[in-house]
């Protein structure tokens, strides 16, 4: 009796950790020009201390990429901030594409803009130069480090 009672616990520990993980999933909520949800997509930094985030269900044009660190490869063309990412804080001049139509050119809000990662080091917030679009965003999950 007793080995099947830490049986079924283990399995049901088991099941809320699935849970746990099912639900890190990346997601960013559009405040505006529009209320906009979406999820899906993925937050990575790299190893010259870029971080990329990626969200939406479409990977080759998510509803949110933004980058803060060197190495996107639009940084000089923009003149976007340099810095490397380290960690929670806000960084002023970053690259922010917001992308609400069904192609790149309808819809899209592309920019500078400034990013404040929160504390918990894997959500925050953004808000473009212009004012055109704000948001937030969560990776699900802190971005490992390479």
């Amino acid at each position: 009796m007793g080995l099947i009672l830490r049986r079924e616990i283990l399995v049901a520990a088991g099941l809320f950790l699935v849970a746990d993980l099912a639900g890190a999933q990346a997601k960013v909520t559009i405040q505006k020009p529009r209320a906009v949800t979406a999820s899906g997509g993925r937050c990575a930094l790299k190893a010259d201390g870029t971080l990329g985030v990626n969200i939406g269900p479409n990977a080759a044009m998510p509803t949110l990429a933004l980058t803060i660190g060197p190495g996107s490869f639009m940084t000089d063309t923009m003149h976007a901030n340099k810095a490397k990412f380290a960690g929670p804080g806000k960084y002023e001049n970053e690259i922010v594409a917001v992308y609400l139509g069904k192609t790149a050119l309808e819809d899209s809000y592309i920019g500078l803009g400034t990013v404040t990662v929160a504390a918990d080091g894997k959500s925050g917030t953004f808000a473009l130069n212009d004012g055109k679009a704000a948001g937030s965003w969560d990776c699900g999950a802190a971005p490992a480090r390479p």
